[in-house]
């Protein structure tokens, strides 16, 4: 195992530092102290090829620009919140308005707008990059002074851990993901079509015109979102189904099992060989399929295409504050939130 520190640029006249920690199978996972960001990951093919199978810009000006929230540390309220307002014992909290009425990835200072502190630890068996950082009482609306430490870990098993933490002196809301974007074939320019998906899911999360879960949990059987069995992601992308045509491909919540023996997602991409498991204690997943065209601001960046890479966000489920049935988010004082989701890396036999 090592960790590699380098200066990744500057914020505000604040060095932002990358860190790379990697195992002896070269599996590497690159993190930057500005949002907390995986900048790259990096791991052999079938054939020993080093191939960097995430999506992501590369300069630290354009990230900022462009708030793509690629590969970054989402919260403190991950997804869409109807409204931007939810109540707290008869009481309405408003949050700032960021993407048509509604509140967005916890609107303009979330968790990946902060620069982290950070800290190190490692052994023999794996290496731990341990970041921490404070949201302020009422930053876009939401109370309390929320402590949050998130700990990224890589091992020799080639898996990727991250861990999420937080305490707070307010009843608060709390649900973060990371919008890491994953594209198995080593190559960024390649589309994610050939993918094969398979989802440890029953029901998945219907969707209104602004993306806004409607409040129903839908079966998948018998529908484009049954992927038990596994499809291609371009069988997925091009279905009829009309929540999938409106949105170009997948944008959606799918409830899981957290206490199921078998990965919640399995992604795999037979021509590179690679094969990504993720598990994970909580109660849902956002499947997001890149359904735009990412330009770059000035024109020095990458430009990445649609269907680029696909994200894949645990968390409970999205608005949940607001749908009924949806599961709690709340976080107490004197209340320790923690959760975690591995990333299983391996090559197909």
């Amino acid at each position: 195992m090592r960790i590699k520190k380098e200066r990744y640029g500057f914020v505000n006249h604040q060095a932002i530092f990358e860190y790379t920690l990697t195992n002896s199978n070269e599996l590497s996972v690159s993190v930057i102290t500005y949002g907390g960001i995986i900048t790259k990951i990096i791991m052999p093919d079938r054939y020993d090829d080093l191939g960097e199978i995430t999506v992501n810009m590369t300069t630290l000006d354009e990230i900022i620009q462009e708030r793509p929230f690629h590969g970054a540390i989402v919260g403190p309220v991950a997804g869409r919140i109807s409204g931007a307002r939810y109540i707290d014992e008869d009481k309405c909290v408003e949050l700032e308005k960021n993407e048509n009425g509604n509140t967005l990835h916890s609107g303009s200072t979330g968790l990946d707008t902060k620069i982290w502190e950070a800290e190190t630890e490692e052994n023999e068996k794996e290496s731990s990059l341990i970041l921490t950082t404070t949201l302020k009482d009422g930053e876009c609306g939401f109370p309390g002074d929320v402590q949050v430490k998130v700990t990224y870990t890589v091992n020799e098993e080639n898996e990727l851990k991250i861990k999420y933490e937080a305490e707070t002196n307010k009843r608060t809301l709390f649900n973060p993901t990371n919008h890491v974007y994953f594209n198995l074939s080593g190559n960024y320019e390649n589309s994610i079509y050939a993918h094969d998906i398979q989802v440890n899911s029953n029901h998945y999360a219907s969707l209104n015109e602004d993306n806004i879960p409607t409040g129903e949990l839908k079966a998948v059987t018998d529908t484009a979102f049954d992927l038990r069995e596994g499809n291609k992601l371009g069988n997925v992308i091009i279905n009829k189904e009309e929540e999938i045509v409106l949105r170009k491909g997948l944008d959606h919540p799918f409830l899981v099992n957290p206490h199921s023996q078998e990965p919640i997602v399995k992604l795999s991409n037979v021509a590179s060989g690679r094969v990504l498991e993720i598990e994970t204690d909580r109660d849902a997943i956002v499947i997001y399929t890149h359904n735009h065209i990412q330009k770059s601001a000035t024109g020095k960046d990458r430009l990445l295409w649609m269907h680029s890479g696909i994200a894949l966000e645990t968390q409970q489920l999205p608005d949940a504050v607001n749908q009924k049935g949806f599961g709690s988010i709340w976080l107490e004082p004197g209340e320790h939130f923690t959760s975690t989701t591995k990333y299983k890396f391996s090559i197909m036999e």
